[in-house]
């Protein structure tokens, strides 16, 4: 399975999604997200490394 990393256009949430769905629902706004047509920032097979993708991300996106 693989994993990828994403963000909410409408809220700006980071979150993990499983790269075979269709869409994801945002945990912070609600917004049914179709996954190809966001930007993914990280892709992997490795749980733990989607989790420091994520943590990264968080960090990246709390700077600016």
């Amino acid at each position: 399975m693989r994993f990828g990393v994403i963000v909410c256009p409408q809220c700006k949430q980071v979150k993990s999604v499983d790269l075979s769905s269709k869409t994801t629902k945002c945990i912070r706004c609600g917004k049914t997200l179709q996954i190809k047509k966001l930007k993914i920032f990280y892709e992997t097979e490795s749980q733990e490394k989607l989790r420091n993708a994520i943590g990264l991300l968080n960090a990246e996106l709390d700077k600016k």
